[in-house]
C-alpha cells in the first residue's frame, strides 16, 4: 500500500471517528485511528526539586523512521515533532500517525525548533544555574526505542541524562568555628559549556572550538551545590571549584574528567584559613543515584 494511499485511509478512519464521537470532542486518544502515543519514562536520579519526573509544559521532541533507515535532519516518517505534558500524559503539538511496518524512535529533552544537524546538535547549558528552571533546563536527556511495530497504546521510551553532574559538599574542618555559611556562592571552572550531540545515539562531546567559562551552581542547601556540566576533562593547571562567601574567594584546585550520565561529589573542606581549605574528588556514580 503507498504512502498516500494509507494517509487517506486513515484521514478517512480519523473524519469517521470524529464525527461518531462529536460529544468527546476534547478526549485525546482515539484508538483507532493509528495515532502514535508515546510514555516517556524519566531517568533515575532527576534534576527536579522533587525527584519525581518530568513536569507539567515540559516539551519533547520525537523523530521516527522506518526500521531500516537512517534518522536525518528531514524526510524522516516523523521529524521533531513537539510532545507536550500535561501532567498526566504527553500530547503532540500535531496528530502523527503511524505509517507500516516496523519503525525506530528516538527522543530528547528539551525540546528545540531549530534543529538543523542530527550528528552535531548544538546544546548549550545554562551559565548561570543558581536561578529559575536553569538548572533542569541544562540537563539534556535522551531516548529510543527500536523496532517498534504500530500500537493502539503508548510506547515507552526511557530517558537517560547524556551530561555530567557535579555535587559540590561543604564540611567544616577542624578549625572552623560557626556554621557553613548561608550565602555562599559555588561556581566550577575551567569548563565548556557547549555540548555536541548526535541525536542518532545520544553521543555527546564538548565543542572545542567554544570558549571556557565558570558554571554558577544551584543551591540545594547551604552545605550542598550542583550543577549539570557538559562531560569533558579538566586539568589541574586552573582553579576547579570556586566558593565565595562575603567579600572572601576560596579558589581549590584539581583533576576530574566529567563523565557522560555520571554524578560526581566534590567535597571541600573548609577552615579559617583560607590557605588551609582543602577538596576530595569523590568515586563516580552511574546513573545520578
Amino acid at each position: 500500500m503507498s504512502v498516500n494511499k494509507l494517509l487517506s485511509i486513515v484521514a478517512i478512519a480519523a473524519t469517521l471517528c470524529s464525527c461518531h464521537n462529536e460529544q468527546t470532542a476534547t478526549t485525546t486518544f482515539v484508538p483507532d485511528t493509528g495515532e502514535i502515543q508515546l510514555n516517556m519514562v524519566y531517568p533515575n536520579g532527576g534534576t527536579r526539586v522533587n525527584d519525581q519526573g518530568f513536569e507539567p509544559t515540559d516539551q519533547i521532541g520525537v523523530y521516527v523512521t522506518a526500521s531500516d533507515a537512517i534518522l536525518q535532519l528531514a524526510g524522516n516518517e516523523v521529524n521533531n515533532e513537539l510532545f507536550t505534558y500535561n501532567g498526566t500524559s504527553w500530547s503532540s503539538h500535531r496528530r502523527v500517525y503511524w505509517n507500516e511496518g516496523l519503525h525506530n524512535l528516538y527522543a530528547y529533552y528539551p525540546y528545540s525548533s531549530d534543529v538543523n544537524d542530527i550528528e552535531s546538535y548544538n546544546f548549550d547549558i545554562q551559565i548561570d544555574q543558581s536561578q529559575g528552571n536553569a538548572y533542569s533546563q541544562s540537563d539534556f536527556l535522551w531516548a529510543s526505542a527500536y523496532g517498534v511495530a504500530a500500537s493502539e497504546e503508548p510506547v515507552n521510551m526511557t530517558f537517560k541524562h547524556t551530561l555530567s553532574k557535579a555535587v559540590v559538599e561543604l564540611v567544616k574542618g577542624e578549625k572552623f568555628d560557626g556554621d557553613i555559611p548561608a550565602d555562599a556562592e559555588v561556581y566550577i571552572h575551567g569548563t565548556v559549556a557547549n555540548a555536541v550531540i548526535d541525536l542518532s545515539t545520544g553521543g555527546v562531546a564538548k565543542n572545542g572550538h567554544a570558549a571556557v567559562q565558570p558554571i554558577k551552581c544551584k543551591k540545594v542547601a547551604n552545605d550542598k551545590y550542583e550543577a549539570i556540566v557538559v562531560p569533558q576533562s579538566l586539568s589541574s593547571k586552573q582553579p576547579l571549584v570556586e566558593i565565595i562567601s562575603g567579600n572572601i574567594s576560596y579558589l581549590m584546585y584539581g583533576k576530574l574528567t566529567f563523565r557522560p550520565g555520571y554524578k560526581h561529589t566534590l567535597i571541600v573542606t573548609l577552615n579559617q584559613n583560607p590557605d588551609q581549605i582543602e577538596i576530595e574528588i569523590g568515586g563516580s556514580i552511574d546513573g545520578w543515584e
